[in-house]
């Protein structure tokens, strides 16, 4: 089973991600003073699956010893469908009491043992059921697992204000390539393991670029298998594998699939792309197999708000 078997948490830019216990009540307005919020979910892919879906049953919004919670229905999401600075909206434009909150958690239908796919899936491009499930490049069907879901869900800590009369518009940004895992003995259960990042949208800018078709093949490298990725770490910092068992500030910060295009007249290119970066330095470097890196010392970027940054590896 072609599955990634990284796993770290986040611990960088935005957010915090903790699997909880308990989740709290839902509460009443303070007064009469509101905004809005928006809340979309995007992806940094997985390599070998088609498609990886995930039911959002509710989002619950922490304010001092308040909360409010939206029940989405729930909402199923192919995350697959939604890379670099494509998302997928959950909530747009709900009201809430202005001001500043504490965490948000966002409510998924993934237990232990579930049928997530298993009877409705049949291979069609859309999210079949309202179970969380991983389909693989080669048919098979996985019931996603995550810890403590049928009573919690993912709370994400970091901080927020809705301002009055105003919007926010945030994205919750997974990153699968360090997220899913196929421990022995859990079969037919795949465990997600999220890791995500909270960031406002007016506050992030853009990294892509090309890589060679000889990197992208693993030709360059004399690989015959090669599942090409970039890894964008914080300035400074080493290009390196993902510590299985440390979660620290060597971790990469993001991931992302490099993806064949063909244009009209039959030639092949490779790209990538992450969206979501807040501003500021780091290291990227390309890598076929998340061990070893081109170029070993990474290549610089600065991302801009609301820009696009360029960098490629020829």
């Amino acid at each position: 089973m072609n599955i990634s078997r990284y796993r770290t948490t986040v611990g960088l830019i935005a957010v915090t991600l903790l699997v909880i216990a308990g989740c709290g009540g839902s509460g009443s307005g303070s007064g009469d003073k509101t905004g809005r919020i928006s809340l979309s979910v995007s992806d940094g892919p997985i390599h070998g699956a088609n498609k990886v879906c995930i039911a959002f049953s509710e989002i619950e919004f922490h304010s001092g010893a308040v909360s409010f919670v939206e029940d989405l229905g729930p909402v199923v999401v192919n995350l697959l469908e939604f890379q670099g600075m494509n998302a997928a909206t959950l909530l747009f434009d709900l009201e809430l009491p202005a001001g500043d909150y504490q965490w948000l958690r966002l409510g998924v239908n993934a237990v232990f043992g579930g049928t997530g796919g298993m009877a409705n899936d049949s291979g069609v491009a859309e999210c079949q059921g309202d179970e969380s499930y991983i389909e693989m490049a080669d048919g098979t069907v996985y019931n996603l697992y995550v810890p403590s879901s049928a009573l919690n869900g993912l709370k994400l800590v970091g901080g927020f204000t809705v301002p009055v009369n105003g919007s926010a518009d945030f994205t919750a940004e997974f990153d699968l390539m360090k997220s899913v895992t196929a421990p022995n003995g859990l079969q037919p259960d795949v465990v997600l393991r999220p890791t995500i990042r909270l960031v406002n949208n007016v506050e992030v800018g853009t990294l892509t670029g090309a890589v060679s078709s000889g990197l992208a093949t693993g030709s360059i490298l004399e690989l015959l298998t090669c599942e090409p990725s970039v890894y964008v770490f914080d300035d400074g910092v080493t290009p390196n594998a993902i510590d299985m068992e440390v979660v620290d500030e060597m971790d990469p910060i993001a991931t992302a699939m490099v993806n064949e295009q063909t244009d009209l007249e039959g030639q092949v290119s490779y790209h990538y792309t992450v969206g979501y970066l807040l501003p500021g330095d780091y290291e990227v470097a390309f890598t076929c197999d998340g061990t070893t890196f081109q170029p070993v010392d990474g290549k610089p970027a600065e991302i801009f708000v609301q820009e696009l940054t360029e960098v490629d590896f020829p």
